[in-house]
């Protein structure tokens, strides 16, 4: 599954965290300007270790 993080879209935190292998974490060129940011950003880390690949759209 594909959970796009942007400014105006996010799923919840949980599903995030839970997110592991054959899962795709994409976080929009706006996203850092979510006011939760930072605890989507470390729910990531917490998927990626479970193995969830990450892309992080700059432009």
């Amino acid at each position: 599954m594909t959970f796009r993080i942007g400014l105006g879209t996010a799923p919840a935190l949980g599903d995030v965290r839970l997110a592991g292998p054959g899962d795709t974490l994409l976080f929009l060129h706006d996203a850092r300007q979510r006011p939760d940011f930072a605890r989507y950003w470390q729910a990531a880390a917490v998927a990626v270790f479970r193995g969830a690949g990450l892309t992080v759209v700059t432009a």
